[in-house]
């Protein structure tokens, strides 16, 4: 048999063990995910004031004796391989503006001299920042497409990331998808997970069957595993865990999570990938097994990242049906509204309405919601994030590029591509209006394009309004390059809308590379576009006003 445990297999690269995140943070409640190496019974500790003492051992004694001398609060958890040995805490009742530090320690002992009894924050203090009830001056971290196998093991620009994070005061990061690459990978440490399911699915099909049938259970279990342990590869790189460890984390996916293009590929298309040559493969099976994938891919994608998220009604049985998961959330910061876009989970091109291909009509619903309440507040400032830019590569390259099957995904994939644009002129139509009562500036975030660039839009009849479209992607796989340069839009209309247009403020193609934004006096904003290029190490930085 040529298949592996997905737990166990290691090819050539280790894998993350124990690990915390620290997700949806407000004025008195946080969210901290927690990996742990061994199941068990693990207690999160959390406190005002560093815990000293035998971290180790803890004197011997039972926990809840070994803490009462300290002012502190913990909840326990038993962890199992159910969940790949992840767990979400929820602590509430904390005051505002105010440092915690936390622990992750057991009652349990295993007797050997080596087991230590906190795991997580024994021999470095880890610590999370609560939102203040007031939060005038604020910046936050912005990046996406973490691929360091990409670039042969790099780190990339994760330890300039995260020193802008703490010189610039941030309290928070936005992931703006592709987290992950489970795909596109041509590395000898680890396969493209689709190559690798053309290659294995005879041996795959016979682990999985019982009785001589396909057992949709053991396939799943074993997919699923499988996803799993690409995000365990992906998230052990230092800098990234120290950034997730200490700053909350917003996080929403892209296709790479799941497969490149998804949502852009007819159901035909897919069952294609994992089709071979000169073998009489079963079309019926090979869907099951597609389905699978995209089971796999939610389902992990919900207990590495969306589960520290702000709640919004996914769980583990809702997973079973992925047409009623809302992945889209909003939430605030200084009373500057935030909301991010989820461009997959219904992301359909076949989708039997015909029309809403990338958000779906539901999601539209929802953040016209959130826009018609965003857009009364009293903030003047609006931040979206988009994973695909609403504006970037010239029109002319995705229409050309639609007609080549190597690139027909990725060009249906933007918001510019013509299938698109019935969709996205229902947000921008719904967008500038609004905006335009009391001259608001909303902010498009965006990733995907290996590209640093920023844009403005404006509408020849709404003036007040003010719309910029930030990009910045990849943080540590390869940028785009030099040539890809010469493929960025220049200031012009918007194909598909006779009243919109676009400038063209700035782009860099050749460097990795991250957005740091600022807010100053809940009223104005800018952003520094930073990529690694300075003589001693240090980080290059365009500044733009945004308000």
């Amino acid at each position: 048999m040529a298949l592996v445990d997905p737990r166990n297999n290691e090819y050539d690269v280790s894998k993350l063990q124990s690990a915390s995140i620290i997700g949806h943070v407000t004025t008195q409640s946080a969210r901290i995910w927690i990996r742990v190496y061994t199941p068990g019974n693990w207690s999160l500790v959390w406190s005002k004031n560093a815990i000293e003492g035998d971290l180790v051992k803890l004197d011997g004694k039972p926990l809840a004796e070994f803490l009462k001398p300290y002012n502190c609060a913990h909840d326990s958890y038993a962890f199992s391989w159910e969940d790949d040995l992840t767990h979400t805490f929820d602590l509430q009742g904390l005051d505002q503006d105010t440092t915690y530090f936390y622990y992750l320690m057991t009652d349990e002992t295993d007797g050997t001299e080596t087991f230590r009894r906190t795991e997580i924050g024994c021999h470095k203090s880890l610590a999370f920042r609560t939102m203040a009830d007031e939060m005038l001056d604020f910046s936050f971290g912005f990046y996406s497409c973490h691929d360091p196998f990409n670039a042969n093991g790099s780190y990339g620009a994760w330890p300039l990331f995260l020193e802008k994070m703490d010189v610039s005061n941030a309290r928070f990061a936005i992931g703006g998808g592709d987290q992950v690459y489970v795909d596109c990978q041509e590395s000898k440490h680890f396969p493209d997970i689709w190559e690798w399911l053309k290659d294995n699915k005879d041996d795959l099909i016979a682990e999985c069957s019982t009785k001589g049938k396909l057992d949709l259970k053991k396939l799943d279990a074993y997919l699923l595993n499988l996803y799993r342990w690409y995000y365990r590869v992906y998230w052990k790189f230092p800098h990234l865990q120290e950034a997730f460890s200490k700053y909350p984390q917003y996080m929403i996916w892209d296709d790479h999570e799941i497969m490149d293009g998804w949502g852009s590929r007819t159901d035909e298309e897919r069952i294609a990938i994992i089709s071979r040559y000169f073998e009489r493969d079963d079309k019926v099976i090979d869907r099951k097994l597609v389905n699978s994938m995209w089971t796999a891919a939610r389902t992990a994608y919900f207990e590495y990242a969306h589960s520290h998220n702000p709640e919004t009604g996914v769980s583990k049985g809702s997973l079973k049906k992925p047409e009623t998961c809302i992945w889209d959330y909003g939430f605030e910061k200084g009373g500057i509204p935030f909301y991010m876009l989820d461009m997959r989970g219904h992301h359909d091109v076949e989708t039997p309405e015909k029309k809403n291909f990338l958000l779906g009509t539901k999601q539209i619903e929802r953040f016209q919601e959130w826009l018609k309440s965003s857009a009364n507040s009293s903030s003047p400032l609006l931040f979206v994030v988009s994973p695909v830019p609403f504006v970037h590569w010239k029109s002319v390259l995705l229409t050309a590029g639609s007609w080549l099957d190597s690139a027909k995904d990725d060009c249906m994939d933007e918001w510019d591509h013509s299938s698109n644009h019935a969709e996205r002129n229902i947000l921008l139509d719904s967008i500038f209006p609004a905006l335009d009562k009391s001259g608001k500036t909303l902010v498009f975030i965006s990733g995907d394009v290996h590209c640093a660039a920023a844009f403005r839009l404006s509408h020849d009849k709404y003036r007040k309004a003010s719309i910029y479209q930030v990009a910045s992607s990849a943080i540590s796989r390869m940028p785009a390059g030099q040539f890809a340069g010469t493929g960025i839009a220049n200031s012009g209309k918007i194909n598909g809308h006779d009243s919109i247009y676009f400038e063209h403020l700035f782009s860099h193609s050749e460097d990795k590379n991250f957005a740091i934004f600022h807010v100053a006096g809940g009223a104005s904003a800018s952003v520094d576009l930073c990529w690694p290029g300075g003589s001693q190490g240090e980080a290059v930085v365009k500044t733009l006003r945004l308000r």
